[in-house]
């Protein structure tokens, strides 16, 4: 088959249609955001068959995913499940080949298909914030109506707004990028409309009162001036800085101490803070025993002792606190738990590959902005979700295609 670029005639519509969706699929059907980019994908293959041409696949993060993939599918040979090992490494492959097609797209996008798609990606955020600003106002009901609940009952009205916790992740860093678009608008009134609407969601989001969320904005918007700095500092510091992650967190949380301590010493943090503490204990602890395999991928919801509860506190105190819950709540402890120090480091390498890319964008405002939705994404990956969740993978991804299909301000 022929190298060059296939035409993007179908994938054009189909990119701005996906663009409108997304907000709102973010917000109340996460998992929805694989499905779109998966059609948005199989459209732009349709294509490269039509033309007889092959996306350019030989490239370093591509490349990486896929080999941590493989070793994942490996980690089946002495995995607790198998089955769920190869599934896990399956469905990371399959992320692999979203983000080559999507990047495929997005380089062959021509100006005025650019421009259509940040203008439905414009209206679908506008309509995903109003969407939560009733949400807000109403307890609830939009996200019960989406999810079955009925909110008007006290606790499944918490349910409802529960299930938000993950748009509203998303919104945040989403909100970075209509920043970044709303500069690129010629038109003085809708700049600041684009600005205001910014503003608007990420009220919302540092509203919700998720901790998380607010320091992953703090943690993106100090990564963002990170990149303000001269010549290669932003690549040393933030690539530097990710491989001593990598490399030591497992170490930093060794000395912690045991749960009922834990629970004594730091009263005046929040419990959910108190409980991760406890998970990368057990987590830390548990990757001692296999540190080079791992126990195979997505073998955290099966290691032996994780489902079994401890008690801590006294009287009308006492809580119970399971020591790993599906996931340790961190993804370089996933890493190192599940694919060992190997799958660590090769994880660690597409990081790094990220990070590398974003250092040569070739704008100042898209370095920004990447690097406030990377900053974000660090926090919420070391705090919140499963390393492997296809919505938050899927999420990263579309930030990524963003961040390739908008225009730089130069060219506005």
């Amino acid at each position: 088959m022929d190298r060059h670029r296939a035409p993007a005639s179908w994938s054009a519509w189909t990119t701005a249609l996906a663009l409108f969706l997304i907000p709102g699929f973010g917000l109340y059907l996460p998992n929805a955001l694989v499905i779109t980019l998966a059609v948005c994908a199989l459209v732009r293959a349709a294509e490269h068959i039509r033309h007889r041409t092959l996306p350019p696949w030989r490239q370093t993060p591509f490349l990486l995913i896929l080999t941590l993939a493989l070793w994942a599918a490996g980690s089946a040979l002495w995995a607790i499940n198998a089955k769920a090992a190869l599934e896990g490494a399956a469905s990371l492959a399959g992320c692999g080949l979203l983000l080559l097609f999507v990047l495929d797209i997005a380089a062959v996008l021509d100006r005025g298909s650019r421009q259509r798609a940040i203008t439905s990606f414009f209206a679908g955020f506008a309509l995903a914030t109003i969407m939560l600003l009733i949400d807000i106002g109403s307890g609830g009901y939009l996200a019960g109506w989406f999810r079955g609940y009925n909110v008007s009952d006290v606790f499944q009205q918490e349910l409802a707004l529960r299930s938000l916790n993950r748009g509203v992740t998303l919104l945040a860093m989403f909100s970075a990028l209509v920043l970044l678009a709303a500069w690129t608008l010629r038109q003085p009134s809708r700049r600041w409309a684009g600005l205001a609407l910014t503003a608007i969601a990420l009220s919302c989001a540092l509203g919700w009162g998720k901790d998380a969320v607010i320091l992953a904005v703090i943690a993106g918007t100090a990564t963002a001036f990170l990149t303000l700095l001269p010549g290669h500092w932003p690549w040393r510091l933030l690539g530097s800085g990710m491989a001593i992650l990598v490399l030591l967190w497992p170490l930093a949380v060794r000395p912690l101490p045991d749960p009922q301590q834990i629970w004594e010493q730091w009263q005046g943090w929040p419990q959910s803070l108190q409980h991760r503490l406890f998970i990368w204990k057990f987590t830390s602890d548990t990757i001692v025993e296999k540190p080079l395999l791992g126990w195979g991928m997505n073998s955290a919801k099966y290691i032996p002792g994780g489902n079994q509860d401890v008690t801590v506190g006294h009287g009308k105190n006492e809580l119970r606190w399971r020591p790993l819950p599906l996931h340790p709540h961190n993804a370089i402890l996933q890493w190192w738990l599940e694919l060992g120090a190997i799958g660590a480091i090769l994880a660690g390498a597409v990081v790094l590959s990220a990070i590398h890319a974003l250092c040569r964008l070739p704008d100042r405002a898209r370095r920004l902005a990447a690097a406030a939705i990377f900053g974000q994404a660090c926090v919420v990956s070391l705090l919140s979700f499963g390393a492997w969740q296809s919505w938050w993978l899927a999420g990263l991804i579309l930030c990524v295609w963003l961040i390739n299909i908008l225009d730089p301000l130069d060219q506005a």
